[in-house]
């Protein structure tokens, strides 16, 4: 073979070559790609569509309400003895020119006690009817209902008229002064129209508090009256009524207070009889005991019963009275006593979480009642004497704060304080 065919040859070897080449090079790249592992192809794959779910909104918690603090609640009572208004009085009292009574300056020093008090009684003996002309005072009293004014202005709120005179001017009598005790805003107890319960229930500051008053007569003025006036209008000393009222009370209240008029005039000393009262009536329910008419003070008990404290005045003593000394009349020997009295402060409390409430505190603050004579007449003021060598700015002359400090003193040898 020539060389030129040899030329040929070669070149046509080499495009063979290059054709085959090219071929294999294409073969591969179309060919599926295996995984370096070489057992499962790689396949493209279209990606599943997929919602993105909406998040479920998260509820914020309530929270929870922060409670009230649980506080006590707490009341406090006070209580004036007899009151007393022999002529004497209303005489002092008068205005001639305006024939009008002020009995407010015999009161008046009383106010810092009375009227921060949640709720104040006072007793009161005698009649208070509207007859000008018929204004007496021992042994059958009436008075003129301006009394009542004073009484409100200080700080009373409820006068116990439950006493031996107040039949001094008979039922009709009995019956207006009621109502003119609350013209003048004042609670009444001891006088009644036959409605039930007999008994008053005032709340004060969340505390329930029942009271009810009794006495042992009036002196005799209700033989005047029928069976069934006694029993609509009065409330006389009756054990078995008492007993189911005081119960009743004690069921729907929290604290039972009952006011007595009973016991024996001019004795410091209480009876058998009122001892033997006083503990059947707290057998029954009552909680207090305030009792009144001896005119002297009588002396005060604390008392446990089945695990609860109760408390008990025989006599208050006479808070305003003309029974005194260089005044005639009884008592004939040791007048200086019918000049001393006292406010009984009682504080309540009531446990939020038992509802129970108990008897907290009972304070004395003793009473001494100043005669002096003024432009014709005698004035009277009644001195409260919290304790002794109290008054220290001239508020009264040395003489008459010795005397109420003597009565202090007195007061305070019968008295038992108590604080829970």
């Amino acid at each position: 073979m020539n060389k030129r065919w040899q030329k040929i040859l070669i070149i046509v070897m080499v495009l063979v070559a290059l054709v085959t080449l090219t071929a294999a090079v294409i073969w591969l790249i179309s060919k599926p790609q295996h995984n370096l592992e070489g057992s499962i192809p790689s396949q493209s794959v279209e990606p599943i569509p997929t919602t993105t779910p909406n998040p479920t909104p998260t509820a914020t918690p309530t929270p929870e309400p922060t409670p009230e603090p649980m506080v006590p609640k707490r009341a406090k009572l006070i209580s004036a003895g007899d009151c007393v208004l022999h002529l004497a009085f209303q005489q002092s009292a008068y205005n001639k020119q305006e024939d009008t009574y002020d009995f407010l300056p015999i009161f008046e020093s009383l106010k810092p006690y009375t009227e921060p008090a949640d709720y104040s009684l006072i007793s009161f003996e005698s009649a208070a009817t509207n007859n000008r002309k018929d204004y007496t005072g021992y042994p059958m009293f009436n008075c003129p209902p301006e009394i009542f004014d004073a009484f409100k202005r200080v700080g009373f709120d409820l006068v116990n008229n439950s006493n031996n005179h107040q039949l001094d001017r008979k039922l009709k009598g009995m019956l207006e002064t009621r109502d003119n005790i609350r013209k003048a805003g004042l609670d009444v107890l001891g006088v009644y129209d036959s409605e039930e319960p007999r008994y008053i229930i005032k709340e004060l500051n969340g505390i329930k508090v029942a009271m009810m008053a009794y006495t042992y007569s009036c002196n005799m003025n209700e033989l005047a009256l029928t069976e069934e006036q006694r029993y609509n209008h009065l409330a006389l000393i009756d054990e078995e009524r008492m007993e189911k009222e005081i119960k009743e009370m004690e069921s729907v209240a929290d604290i039972t207070v009952v006011a007595m008029h009973w016991g024996i005039e001019y004795t410091q000393k209480p009876n058998e009889e009122q001892k033997n009262l006083a503990r059947k009536m707290i057998e029954w329910g009552a909680d207090v005991i305030l009792g009144s008419h001896p005119h002297v003070v009588q002396p005060s008990e604390i008392v446990e019963h089945e695990g609860e404290t109760k408390y008990i005045i025989y006599s208050m003593g006479n808070f305003v009275s003309n029974q005194r000394r260089g005044a005639s009349g009884y008592p004939k020997t040791h007048k200086e006593l019918c000049e001393d009295s006292m406010l009984v402060c009682i504080d309540f409390l009531k446990d939020p979480e038992s509802g129970k409430t108990v008897i907290e505190k009972v304070e004395h603050i003793p009473t001494w009642l100043w005669r002096y004579p003024e432009n014709g007449s005698y004035q009277f003021r009644i001195i409260p004497v919290p304790s002794l060598d109290y008054y220290k700015n001239g508020e009264y002359p040395p003489e008459v704060l010795a005397e109420a400090y003597e009565s202090y003193k007195r007061t305070m040898s019968l008295m038992t304080n108590y604080s829970r």
